[in-house]
């Protein structure tokens, strides 16, 4: 199977839609522009909004139209997925390292703001967790016998983020940035906030990465290429 991934991997790249990824970080610079300023509230408000963007366009990244034509043959479909995994994450990562080196830029604009950093790790978590939730639920649908699962998917996470939103404030997901606590001092409830939901973002990246290597298996139940018995003759019969 090892020698057969580069082959794999060129397939692969010709099936993945790359469109779709290069329409979603425009959006996502486009979205996150409206709130390049020098406030670091606007600007992770900025970076969460492009960041959803982003993960959207990753939907669609396991279907495959051809994928019935594949029963019956050597590759099998975790190989496959796996290919799609390995050429697109390493774009999703260097598209959100753009936009977040792009907003910093932005932030740092003012001399006011110049020593003020962007919670690179913390946001990062946030939009771990909501790849995991897209490819969760695209290759789960694949994996339960769905021909395409893109569509559930974006649907899903634009779901779980409107429900996130909702969410009373004392269990919110989405808390402002704050500094931490000086050595000898108790914490804010802000920077306590922001703590706990990205202990939450943590847990949630953790199940939605599960799910992936679940879905990325391939269906539920093994497909078998089933030939035709041959008919018998009187002779046969009796």
């Amino acid at each position: 199977m090892i020698r057969a991934f580069p082959a794999v991997l060129g397939r692969s790249s010709r099936l993945v839609p790359w469109w779709h990824l290069a329409f979603g970080l425009v959006a996502a610079f486009g979205l996150a522009a409206t709130r390049r300023t020098t406030y670091l509230d606007d600007v992770v408000f900025g970076l969460r909004v492009g960041a959803v963007a982003l993960v959207a366009s990753t939907a669609f990244v396991f279907d495959d139209p051809a994928l019935n034509l594949m029963d019956g043959k050597p590759v099998p479909l975790w190989l496959q997925r796996s290919a799609r995994l390995t050429l697109v994450l390493p774009a999703i990562v260097a598209g959100w390292w753009l936009l977040l080196a792009w907003m910093e830029a932005g932030l740092h604009s003012s001399a006011e703001t110049a020593g003020l950093t962007v919670p690179r790790l913390a946001l990062s978590i946030e939009v771990t967790a909501l790849l995991g939730i897209v490819w969760a639920a695209a290759t789960l649908m694949l994996r339960a016998g769905r021909e395409t699962g893109g569509m559930v998917a974006a649907t899903a996470l634009l779901a779980i983020v409107v429900g996130l939103i909702l969410l009373p404030e004392r269990w919110t997901w989405f808390a402002s940035p704050a500094a931490p606590p000086v050595p000898g001092e108790g914490s804010s409830p802000q920077w306590q906030a922001w703590v706990d939901a990205h202990r939450r973002w943590a847990a949630l990246a953790v199940a939605g990465w599960a799910a992936v290597v679940v879905g990325v298996r391939g269906p539920a139940s093994s497909r078998r290429v089933r030939w035709p018995r041959p008919a018998l003759n009187q002779s046969e019969r009796e």
